[in-house]
């Protein structure tokens, strides 16, 4: 698809260092949904050479081309807020490209909702769902206001070998890690506000961090659900921690956690359910 298609089905999406850096496309995008390839691309590996798409980058370019698929379907084109977000993954991933299918989003007043399946090419097969809710018309944390002009800025990409050292996630996560902002990180520039995506990279990668430091190669992730509270400004660092709410024989829940400001004002939250096996 043409980034001049992409621009006027959504301006806010087509100036993205998200796009430019994980190379995804849409192979179709239309008012009833929308069919994404994700490569392997640098910047979407989840180790560097691996060839396979990291689970972070696949759930941030999930809730960038669903925004993109609410555009696609309204009628009067606005700014949009990711209200919560829920993956769900079936098996992992081998290596090669991922295909994000997104139906068309349906929405209700100023609510819309839109899921989408993942698969490596085969659609009966998939390895994955995802579905998101955003609000329409409004900046996160502010009123409505129309798109800001498109920010010109090259692509920097030397220090980057996977999705970690993409979003600016330390290459060995702990339960308690520190998300600095980034240029290439920012999704909503008029605010500024960090990438949702991104922002739920960081969830996942503090539970994971915890999961690992409990149960070792064993925990592996099996959902997700996100809330976004507010806005992650994109001028400040985000904070994250996690905490065990459940514990059994083959799951582990994780409770992550991401806090902003002096007063640690809680931004956004998850909760991680992790599969172990048996012991």
């Amino acid at each position: 698809m043409s980034h001049l298609k992409l621009e006027i089905v959504s301006p806010g999406h087509a100036d993205s260092e998200l796009a430019r850096h994980l190379d995804f496309t849409f192979e179709r995008l239309e008012a009833d949904g929308a069919v994404v390839r994700l490569p392997p691309s640098r910047a979407a590996l989840d180790a560097p050479g691996s060839g396979r798409v990291d689970d972070r980058a696949l759930i941030a370019t999930a809730d960038h081309c669903m925004g993109v698929a609410v555009h696609a379907a309204l009628a009067d084109k606005g700014p949009l807020a990711t209200v919560d977000l829920k993956f769900e993954k079936f098996r992992p991933l081998e290596p090669g490209d991922v295909f994000l299918r997104v139906g068309r989003a349906s929405i209700d007043s100023r609510l819309a909702f839109v899921a989408a399946s993942l698969d490596q090419g085969v659609p009966e097969r998939p390895v994955g769902q995802v579905s998101a809710r955003f609000i329409v018309g409004a900046w996160p944390g502010g009123g409505a206001m129309p798109f800001p002009p498109p920010i010109p800025h090259e692509k920097r990409d030397d220090d980057v070998v996977d999705f970690a050292s993409f979003a600016g996630l330390p290459v060995k996560a702990a339960p308690s890690l520190i998300l600095a902002p980034l240029e290439r990180t920012i999704g909503a520039r008029a605010v500024p506000a960090f990438h949702g995506g991104v922002v739920a990279a960081g969830l996942m990668s503090s539970a994971g961090a915890l999961a690992a430091s409990e149960r070792g190669e064993a925990a592996v992730m099996a959902n997700c659900s996100v809330d976004y509270l507010r806005a992650a400004h994109a001028t400040r660092p985000i904070r994250y921690a996690s905490e065990i709410v459940s514990s059994g024989r083959t799951t582990l829940r994780i409770r992550t956690s991401a806090y902003q400001d002096v007063d640690d004002r809680l931004v956004t939250q998850a909760l991680v359910l992790f599969g172990c096996g048996l012991s």
